[in-house]
Formats: C-alpha cells, sequence, structure tokens
C-alpha cells in the first residue's frame, strides 16, 4: 500500500493513502459515500459536517441513519485522537441518538465534546444542528472502546 503521512489540525499525524487528503482519509469509506467533512479534530472534540440532499428518505428528511453514521463518525475521529496518545485504535461502541427536528435541505453540523476519557473508553456528547436555521436537529452520546491496533498499524 503506498501511503504517505498528513498532518491533522492538532498536529497528529495519521495515514492516508495516496492521492487522498487528511479529511477523506479521516472520513472512511462511509463517510464519504454520505458527503462527511471533517472539520477540527481533538482528543476532547470533534466537528464535521454532512450535507442533507442525498442523504434524504423517501418523505424527503435528511435520514436518521445518516445523521447517526455522522454522529458517531465525528466522536470516533475523536476517540482515534485519544487512543492515538496511548498507541491504540477507537471503535463505536455504543450510540444513543434522539433526533428533535427535521432537516430537507442545506447541511447539518455535528459537534462531539468529550464527557469522558479513559484508559480503555471514551465517551463523547453530541449535537447536530442544521448550518441554515442554527436549530437543533439530534443529540445524544457516543461511547468508543480503546483498542489495539492491527500489527499492521491500521485501526
Amino acid at each position: 500500500m503506498n501511503t504517505k503521512p498528513t498532518v491533522g489540525n492538532i498536529g497528529e499525524t495519521t495515514t492516508a493513502k495516496a492521492g487522498e487528503t487528511r479529511e477523506t482519509a479521516k472520513a472512511g469509506e462511509a463517510g464519504t459515500k454520505l458527503g462527511i467533512e471533517i472539520r477540527d479534530i481533538t482528543a476532547e472534540s470533534a466537528e464535521a459536517t454532512m450535507p442533507v440532499v442525498g442523504n434524504r428518505q423517501p418523505y424527503g428528511l435528511l435520514h436518521g441513519g445518516a445523521t447517526a453514521l455522522l454522529a458517531e463518525h465525528t466522536a470516533s475521529v475523536a476517540a482515534g485522537a485519544w487512543a492515538a496518545t496511548h498507541g491504540m485504535a477507537a471503535v463505536g461502541a455504543n450510540l444513543t441518538i434522539t433526533h428533535v427536528r427535521p432537516a430537507q435541505s442545506g447541511t447539518v453540523r455535528c459537534t462531539a465534546q468529550a464527557q469522558h476519557l479513559g484508559r480503555r473508553t471514551a465517551v463523547y456528547a453530541f449535537q447536530v444542528v442544521s448550518e441554515t436555521s442554527g436549530k437543533l436537529i439530534s443529540f445524544g452520546s457516543v461511547s468508543c472502546q480503546l483498542v489495539a491496533k492491527n500489527p499492521d498499524g491500521a485501526s
């Protein structure tokens, strides 16, 4: 695999495949398909955006599953930054989400804030808001498990 190091906002080094940016490397396959863009990453918090168009259910509203993926992904990249300080990787273990308002167009923004940063777990509270109206769309929490990295260094 041809890889190159890339540097994130907080100085962490990640590995991207040749031709990838830090943002697409952090978004992964599912996040890239949904148009998720990582805006900021620290161990304590992360922020990401996602377009509503292309991620709607048959009634023309933002799909709850797409919103859940945005939330888990945003928290997981922050947890990954925390895990990296311990030479580990982070994987999602639990997601709780409450949808309070629909979104039909524009972009939604997810912010995740650390609630607990431990040796084996990291827990984040998140909010998803409409960038157009500024109104709350969904909120909840994500728990991530810190695990050993694969022998090739991939998580």
